[in-house]
């Protein structure tokens, strides 16, 4: 899947501390990069989300309108506290990878 590319720059630069869990897309509990609307919404002072689904249509033309423009800062980030680890190889190539070294250490021993 391609992401939007200041998505894939933040995921490069996350650091662990760089994520939070967080309910302000969607109503459900997913991490994402710690942009201003996902801290401005996990602050205490911050109303609760709206359940799922009616948080993420609430969030709809928000998070539409930021992967249009590219504004990091109210997009829907997803990604894990090893973000940065990530890498843009294609699917069918680190399955081919992932194979090759398995093949290759159960030959070694």
């Amino acid at each position: 899947a391609k992401l939007a590319p200041a998505w894939a720059d933040a995921i490069g630069k996350a650091q662990p501390e760089d994520t939070l869990p967080t309910r302000a897309f969607s109503g459900r509990l997913g991490r994402s990069v710690a942009t201003a609307y996902v801290k401005a919404a996990n602050a205490p002072e911050a109303p609760k989300p709206a359940p799922y689904p009616v948080q993420r249509a609430l969030s709809q033309a928000m998070r539409d309108a930021a992967t249009k423009t590219g504004n990091i800062d109210a997009m829907q980030a997803w990604a894990g506290q090893a973000a940065r680890l990530a890498t843009t190889e294609p699917a069918a190539d680190l399955v081919r990878r992932l194979w090759s070294e398995a093949q290759a250490l159960l030959t070694t021993r």
